[in-house]
């Protein structure tokens, strides 16, 4: 049993396929569904943390020496997608609060300075960080991780954060969240096809 936990705790881990593969792999190997729903969790959640503290450090270096060129190119168009709902979810959110802060690059003579118009991805992610996020884009982000769709997930959420340059104490629990209801949506759908097949061939 110990043996079968592990694969479900291993599949978890591995990016695209996650715990949306993992649970019925569990499921299918005859695991009590609260042990499938549990290593499966924590299999998917242990690269979280990584992901938020070093990929935007890893890409840029990675980008830099030329190494794997074309998966660093497919990561930053796949987390970059995502990086501008949250960014338009977010302008939709402080436009819509009167109480929010003036965020607006403006110069004083109502003209937008050329370079502040246009700042780079760094710079972005600090301003992001400096004005917080709202509520909205954290259900956004939960939403993204908790519906078990190809191209979802916790891997590609934390992308998503830390591109967005969410902080690491909104960004994890939101994630966990997110893997807890896709876990439970995965576990009762695969654990109910099992005892369907089960009720039909017995």
């Amino acid at each position: 049993m110990l043996k079968k936990i592990l694969y479900v705790f291993l599949i978890s881990i591995v990016p695209v396929v996650e715990l949306r593969a993992a649970i019925p792999v569990g499921a299918g190997l005859g695991i009590p569904a609260y042990w499938c729903f549990l290593a499966a969790i924590l299999g998917n959640m242990l690269p979280v943390p990584f992901i938020l503290l070093f990929i935007p450090a890893v890409l840029r270096f990675m980008e830099k020496h030329r190494i794997f060129p074309r998966l660093v190119a497919w990561v930053q168009r796949k987390g970059q997608r995502g990086v501008e709902k949250l960014q338009a979810k977010q302008e939709k959110d402080l436009a819509s609060d009167p109480a929010a802060p003036d965020t607006s690059l403006a110069s004083g003579d109502g003209e937008v300075p050329r370079e502040s118009a246009e700042p780079d991805a760094e710079k972005k992610r600090e301003i992001r960080k400096q004005r917080g996020v709202t509520f909205g884009v954290l259900m956004a982000l939960f939403a993204f991780v908790a519906v078990p769709l190809p191209g979802t997930g916790a891997w590609t959420g934390s992308l998503i954060a830390a591109l967005f340059g969410m902080k690491k104490r909104y960004a994890i629990p939101v994630i966990f969240a997110g893997v807890l209801v896709a876990g439970l949506v995965m576990t009762l759908a695969s654990y109910g096809i099992v005892a369907a097949l089960n009720f039909f061939v017995s």
